[in-house]
């Protein structure tokens, strides 16, 4: 694939059309979805985190099949969770309040990326901040589209 049509991929087929996860994990089907459902499940909390606990639980909802989605322990740790952490889109330990024990929890949080309002120029940055837009978007909004455009 030439530089020319790889960008024109990226941008139309990709975060132009605010997918970013299918960027980020390629096209593995299940692991978009995985990802999409743990992001949800996150934004039903104003904290955009759920804890150690809640995150084990969830991974094994996801194993037996109860979302709709049938993705393994390991490979939600591994390829998922994993990745997340690694690209600083997901922080681990973080300490939050929580209400319902009226105390203070560690947990598996949800990061907004720090961006400027207006894209870069051009080059590497600009993919970079419109991945990072992306991220945004997705977390902030009201839902986002994980199935892929054919």
């Amino acid at each position: 694939m030439s530089s020319k049509s790889f960008k024109l991929w990226w941008n139309t087929e990709s975060i132009g059309k605010g997918n970013v996860l299918s960027f980020l994990f390629g096209d593995r089907d299940e692991t978009i979805k995985a990802a999409q459902l743990t992001i949800d499940r996150m934004k039903q909390v104003n904290t955009l985190s759920m804890t150690k606990r809640e995150l084990r639980f969830f991974a094994k909802e996801l194993e037996t099949g109860k979302l709709g989605v049938k993705y393994s322990y390991h490979n939600f740790y591994t390829k998922l969770v994993r990745k997340l952490l690694d690209l600083g889109f997901l922080e681990k330990g973080v300490v939050v309040w929580d209400a319902k024990r009226k105390t203070t929890a560690t947990v598996y949080q949800l990061k907004l990326q720090q961006i400027p309002e207006r894209p870069p120029q051009a080059g590497f940055v600009k993919q970079a901040w419109q991945v990072a837009k992306g991220w945004n978007d997705l977390v902030q909004g009201d839902g986002g589209s994980y199935v892929r455009n054919q």
